[in-house]
């Protein structure tokens, strides 16, 4: 099990925030992927699809969501900092 930065409780991040970065992180993906396998590996649909989707899926999972998780993170804990730092 990975050890957390800090000692403090990680939030979890609003759901729809999740889902709307990762919208956008897919939509470049989708975009740019499928037409290079097309032109550089098959002309077969099917190809095109499983191919795209195996390399999409790894980049989403293991690359921008953790990258995502971590600057939410990372920004929250600035922005409570700053908020603490302000009343006091």
């Amino acid at each position: 099990m990975a050890k957390p930065i800090s000692n403090k409780p990680e939030k979890r991040p609003n759901k729809h925030l999740i889902a709307f970065l990762t919208f956008v992180a897919l939509l470049p993906l989708v975009y740019f992927i499928p037409p290079w396998v097309g032109t550089y590996i098959s002309n077969d649909h099917f190809w095109i699809t499983l191919i795209s989707v195996a390399l999409i899926v790894p980049i989403i999972s293991y690359v921008v969501m953790p990258m995502m998780f971590y600057a939410i993170n990372y920004f929250s804990a600035k922005i409570t900092e700053l908020i603490t730092a302000k009343t006091n």
